[in-house]
């Protein structure tokens, strides 16, 4: 059975178009480090992490919490100083709600999507047309929660913006393969991840970033 999870229409107050920092949720994730044809082009003032080649993609369901929505992050891991983390380059949602909040509080640059979900099988798309479509592994996890942290790393005005969500996760394979990438992005990935892992569920706080001079 298809399900289509579409643009949510949130109801908040004409004065509050998002909620404040903290956001916190329970949902599931999926992430993996994947080798891509061409190194990062990081901007100015970051550097890349271990391979420039590397490129995270992470997608996540927000289930329970301050807002329900899908995302798919896409970006390399960099550090600024002593500050390392993703750098969000692409990331999309399905919740106009939390795509204002990601820009506003975040400084990362959310556009909006849409999540397809068949059985194990997710295909996102925006107006422009197809972004990716990824196959992975969705049973829960057995293994007690363990506490780690993700940062990521964005850009607010003249400032970066340093965020360590702080997440209580139930880790597991992931069993994801990319089956479609789109050829808007720069580079070409390699269906299989070098490193994969899932959270199937975490429960995490999103708190407000740090702003980096």
């Amino acid at each position: 059975m298809l399900e289509l999870r579409e643009a949510q229409t949130d109801q908040l107050s004409n004065e509050v178009r998002y909620p404040p920092a903290p956001w916190r949720s329970i949902g599931q994730l999926w992430s993996g480090i994947f080798q891509s044809d061409t190194p990062a082009e990081l901007p100015a003032g970051l550097h890349p992490l271990l391979s420039s080649r590397w490129r995270v993609v992470t997608l996540v369901r927000y289930q329970i919490g301050t807002l329900r929505y899908d995302e798919l992050i896409v970006g390399p891991l960099a550090r600024r100083g002593a500050h390392v983390g993703v750098f969000v380059d692409f990331i999309w949602v399905d919740s106009e709600t939390s795509l204002h909040g990601g820009r506003e509080i975040w400084g990362v640059p959310k556009e909006m999507a849409s999540f397809m979900w068949e059985d194990n099988t997710v295909y996102i798309a925006d107006t422009q047309g197809p972004i990716l479509s990824m196959t992975m592994h969705k049973g829960a996890s057995r293994l007690p929660p363990v506490w780690l942290t993700v940062p990521g790393i964005g850009r607010l005005n003249q400032y970066w913006t340093y965020t360590t969500p702080k997440m209580w996760a139930c880790l597991d394979r992931a069993g994801i393969e990319i089956n479609d990438w789109s050829s808007r992005f720069a580079c070409q990935i390699r269906p299989r991840p070098l490193i994969g892992m899932a959270a199937k569920p975490f429960r995490v706080t999103v708190p407000a970033p740090t702003l980096l001079r």
